[in-house]
């Protein structure tokens, strides 16, 4: 027994890289959907200001304001809408990102809670991604 190898240290070791691989795979997925769900909110967040702003300008039109004071207000409502297009490539760079952790990390990860939720949010984003 003293000379043949411990065959179950070199299957640990194995064992034990592949799960540092899950954990760093697991890892990227959590981030990469995390970005994705904030970008998500960031959006939703501009798309309101945008509708907001728009209403109060009118308001302002209507009662005759300043038009100093309405120019003002265009301005804000233009660069709400400015930052609505960078949300949007922002949301399309995140949503490749985690496909391509998804296709890459995926097997790894068979079942875990992080594929099903990145899973989850790529299908809830993709329909609302402009082609």
């Amino acid at each position: 027994a003293g000379g043949e190898p411990d065959a179950r240290r070199s299957t640990t070791h194995t064992s034990r890289d592949t799960m540092a691989d899950n954990k760093e795979a697991l890892r990227a997925l959590k981030i990469k959907t995390g970005v994705m769900t904030r970008v998500r909110k960031e959006l939703a967040m501009y798309e309101q200001e945008v509708k907001t702003e728009t209403e109060k300008l009118e308001a302002m039109k209507a009662e005759g304001r300043d038009p100093h004071d309405v120019k003002q207000q265009d301005q804000v409502l233009g660069e709400s809408t400015m930052m609505i297009g960078d949300c949007k490539s922002r949301m399309e760079s995140a949503f490749n990102d985690l496909l391509a952790a998804v296709e890459e990390h995926g097997p790894d990860c068979e079942d875990s809670e992080e594929l099903t939720t990145a899973k989850a949010i790529l299908d809830e984003v993709e329909p609302t991604l402009e082609v």
